[in-house]
């Protein structure tokens, strides 16, 4: 069964200066690096993140953490 667009959370975090923004689409604006690391996740549980100092763009808006 799937979701309606109303109940989806946006699936994309991006990390930088300790503040976490959300979206479903972004644009890294220079180089990245892809890092894959199933045996040492990041703090969070990520095995799989995107490491830049390239800008990054949300495409569509971002939305706050929500604690």
């Amino acid at each position: 069964m799937h979701k309606s667009p109303k109940d989806r959370k946006p699936v994309i975090s991006v990390k930088r200066s300790g503040n976490n923004l959300y979206g479903n689409e972004v644009e890294i604006l220079g180089p990245c690096r892809i890092v894959y690391q199933p045996d040492h996740p990041l703090d969070c549980g990520a095995r799989l993140w995107i490491e830049t100092f390239s800008d990054v763009h949300f495409i569509g808006g971002s939305f706050p953490a929500k604690s």
